[in-house]
């Protein structure tokens, strides 16, 4: 190997100038694009339930009768939007704990860009990533498991959770 061609380490590699700034301003608009997109969400789950219709969501329900286990998830991110998180997890106490997390995550872009240092997003995700993945649809299949347990000849046995009718 000549001197020109040896492995340097990504981040002693000379960038050219323009690139920077570049790398720089993709950051900083996918973290605004990503607050954009957590407030304008919210706005459109808090109003959703005034529409003058209800659409049905759950294709996998209106074709075999059965809950699926999202079943509720749209419901509880529209009954947190509003506030009522108590409602929110009866719905579905996933989609509290993904809405939660979601504004956490706005909160944290908004201080990447204030303080304008971007967080180490891809080494958190490396090393928690697949754990987080993993512990959400496992949690997603006993909850399923559980609702559909309580759920016979098309009606809901009393259980302390919501269910949509």
């Amino acid at each position: 190997m000549d001197a020109n061609s040896t492995s340097q380490n990504p981040s002693q590699v000379s960038v050219p100038k323009g690139q920077k700034r570049t790398l720089k301003a993709s950051w900083k608009l996918s973290r605004l694009f990503f607050i954009a997109l957590v407030i304008f969400g919210t706005i459109v789950a808090h109003f959703l339930p005034m529409l003058p219709y209800q659409l049905p969501l759950c294709l996998f329900r209106l074709m075999t009768g059965y809950p699926c286990a999202g079943c509720g998830m749209t419901r509880s991110f529209e009954a947190a939007a509003r506030g009522h998180f108590k409602e929110a997890f009866e719905w579905h106490p996933i989609g509290l704990a993904l809405f939660i997390a979601m504004w956490l995550g706005a909160i944290l872009a908004a201080y990447e860009l204030l303080t304008n240092k971007p967080f180490d997003w891809e080494g958190w995700l490396k090393r928690w990533g697949a754990w987080i993945a993993w512990s959400l649809f496992f949690a997603l299949i006993v909850l399923w498991i559980l609702r559909l347990s309580y759920y016979r000849f098309g009606q809901w046995l009393p259980l302390p959770l919501k269910f949509p009718l």
